[in-house]
């Protein structure tokens, strides 16, 4: 059961089917951020299935940082995607705004590293082990990706399993674009707030916002 009384998870999905975002059809909830939310979305005419990520910030986030900093975050992360152009960095593939709300399409891939692995908020408990040569290509994937990225003077700050997407292919595609930042580019947040995911951060990522 869901918050709402009488309302069953069957009857959430089939409204959640009847709702758009702009124009595309939202067919379900693939994940939440501290920015927003990842939904799986279906173009009305094509039926192209794609990933949609809307800003819906949360809460304490939003009184932390204010909803224009984020707002200004997020379209950044758009804008940091759309210049990209390389085999292991997802895409964006459209930017638009509904309700007031700015979103962008990318990509749909059922898998990334996190569920492969079966890690869990509890990053601490032991997860599952892959084969050796297949953890081997996807570090020399996602060290590809990351050169990329540096080319272009990008600095992600959080890679972690679930921002490493798994393609159809077996090819790793780095997400996730919204803590990034420029090489050289002052950290604007409020003093003392550490920017990254614990347990993957680099030491010196820990020590200075920046």
């Amino acid at each position: 059961m869901l918050g709402r009384t009488g309302t069953t998870y069957k009857n959430f999905q089939a409204e959640i089917f009847m709702k758009f975002i702009g124009k595309y059809r939202i067919r379900g909830l693939l994940g939440r951020g501290g920015m927003g939310k990842i939904l799986k979305v279906e173009h009305p005419v094509i039926g192209k299935i794609s990933a949609l990520k809307l800003l819906d910030p949360n809460p304490q986030l939003a009184d932390l940082m204010g909803m224009k900093a984020i707002r200004r975050m997020f379209v950044n992360e758009a804008a940091t995607l759309a210049r990209l152009r390389h085999p292991h960095i997802v895409e964006i593939l459209d930017y638009d705004e509904a309700a007031g709300k700015p979103f962008y399409l990318m990509d749909y891939y059922v898998n990334n590293l996190g569920v492969m692995i079966g890690e869990s908020f509890r990053t601490e408990r032991p997860s599952r082990r892959i084969r050796v040569e297949k953890a081997i290509e996807y570090t020399r994937q996602t060290l590809m990706g990351l050169a990329g990225l540096h080319h272009a003077d990008i600095i992600h700050r959080d890679i972690k399993p679930f921002n490493l997407l798994i393609t159809d292919q077996d090819t790793i595609k780095i997400c996730d674009f919204g803590l990034s930042k420029l090489r050289g580019e002052a950290f604007t947040g409020p003093p003392g707030l550490k920017v990254g995911s614990a347990w993957y951060a680099a030491p010196e990522q820990e020590n200075s916002p920046d």
